[in-house]
Formats: C-alpha cells, sequence, structure tokens
C-alpha cells in the first residue's frame, strides 16, 4: 500500500509540474530563422520583388510570462543582391496554446521589429508567431521601409538553437 500511495504522489506532483505555464520563462533564448517572401508597393505599378534569407534572433525574458526583447541579425537576398539588416526586437505573448493536463503545447506572440539594412532600408513593423514546443516557430511579417517606400510581407520557420533550461519545481 506505501509503494502505490508514493506511486499516486509522485504522479500528482509530475502533473503539478506539467501544468506550470512553461512560456516565456526567465531565460536567453536564440533562434534561427529562414523567411521568404516580397517586396512590393502594393500599387501595381512596379513589379514585386522576392526576398528571402536567414535569421538569428536572440532574446530574453525581460517580463516572465510576457515580454521578451533582443536582436534580429538578417541575411538575405532581394532586387539580385545579398544584402544584411540588423535591428532591435520585442516580443508579446498573446496566449498560451493549452494541452490539458500536461500543461502548454506552446504560445502565440506578437513580434515588433526595426531593422536597418545595408541597401538604405528602415524596416518597422512585425508579426505574429506561433511557438509550438518551445522548439519551433511559424510567423508572418509585415515590414514598412520608410527609407524605400516599400512593403515586405515574408513568412518564416524558425528553430530553437539555444539550450532549453529545465522548469525548476516548487
Amino acid at each position: 500500500m506505501k509503494a502505490f500511495s508514493l506511486a499516486l504522489l509522485l504522479l500528482l506532483f509530475s502533473i503539478r509540474l506539467l501544468a506550470q505555464d512553461p512560456e516565456f520563462p526567465k531565460e536567453f533564448i536564440m533562434h534561427l530563422k529562414l523567411h521568404s517572401g516580397m517586396v512590393t508597393t502594393f500599387n501595381g505599378n512596379t513589379p514585386d520583388l522576392y526576398t528571402g534569407g536567414i535569421q538569428l534572433v536572440s532574446q530574453y525574458t525581460f517580463v516572465t510570462n510576457l515580454i521578451r526583447g533582443g536582436v534580429i541579425a538578417d541575411g538575405f537576398y532581394t532586387d539580385k543582391k545579398l544584402q544584411g539588416a540588423f535591428g532591435p526586437t520585442v516580443s508579446i505573448k498573446l496566449t498560451t496554446l493549452k494541452a490539458e493536463p500536461f500543461g502548454s503545447l506552446g504560445n502565440i506572440n506578437l513580434s515588433i521589429d526595426h531593422l536597418w539594412g545595408t541597401g538604405r532600408q528602415r524596416l518597422l513593423g512585425g508579426g505574429i508567431n506561433a511557438d509550438i514546443g518551445n522548439l519551433v516557430v511559424l510567423g508572418i511579417t509585415l515590414h514598412r521601409d520608410y527609407g524605400l517606400h516599400d512593403w515586405w510581407l515574408q513568412s518564416s520557420l524558425g528553430f530553437r538553437i539555444s539550450k532549453k533550461t529545465k522548469i525548476k519545481p516548487i
């Protein structure tokens, strides 16, 4: 009977640990993202340009379970040239994707970015991201290039490349 009681207690304790909201814990996180899309004026007078590239996004959680901030380093191809961009980013968690009784499947977050490009780009905008299992990120972004008067519409697929921190028991 003692073994059964101990096993039941351990099971209940492990479910309690898994039920905590693990999204946006106080930690450093880094994603490697592949992105592609178009640069357009949305007026039909000029052709839309393809853009695609790779981003390194590093962030730190400033407000646990709510806000992360950091920097983006971006290498991309557009207008028949390889170019780069760099700038700050902030992510705000909108909701946690619940997977009861196990806790969380991931989160939906809003990102806001400002990037300065090597080709005189000045991109201000953001996107909506689905962070699945705190390992894979799917996103769509819209940025306004207020220097060159274009819009950048892109989709992205990202993978976490930083080490996951373990949830500490209560």
